[in-house]
């Protein structure tokens, strides 16, 4: 078989900072979930009208733990710079997802060492903080999810 585009969604992990193993216009959507994000490449990979979504924390979200286990905030100039960085694509479609989940000790430990603070906490400081919080603990998940067509 001759080879050449394999049809249908494919999932591809890639640092975001260099190129991305894709051809130009390779792709018809571009998902971008609370990491980093470089436009320039998404641009050059992302088909004539494809689309691009991207979720990122809201201002609630986590809110409640961050005091109590040392957690790094939410950046409140990201709107902007989200419109700065994709711009060109033009007005994006924002929606809102917000709901609280109920976590033991064991999923809050797991939940925060999937995140970015996990590398300014160490895991027994961690465990520490944790054991400290009643059991369960609500926690508000607060995400903006962007859609912009290219």
């Amino acid at each position: 078989m001759p080879p050449g585009p394999i049809p249908g969604p494919r999932p591809l992990g890639a640092d975001a900072w260099q190129p991305l193993p894709l051809a130009d216009g390779a792709a018809a959507l571009v998902l971008s979930v609370f990491g980093p994000r470089n436009a320039a490449e998404i641009r050059r990979v992302l088909a004539p009208g494809g689309t691009l979504i991207v979720a990122t924390p809201g201002p609630g979200h986590l809110a409640e733990l961050r005091q109590p286990l040392g957690l790094i905030g939410i950046d409140e100039r990201k709107p902007a710079r989200l419109a700065d960085a994709f711009g060109g694509y033009g007005r994006p479609e924002v929606s809102a997802v917000h709901y609280e989940l109920h976590l033991g000790h064991a999923e809050l430990t797991d939940l925060v060492a999937m995140g970015p603070s996990a590398r300014h906490i160490g895991a027994a400081d961690l465990a520490a903080l944790v054991a400290a919080l009643p059991a369960p603990v609500t926690v508000t998940v607060d995400v903006e999810v962007r859609s912009y067509q290219g």
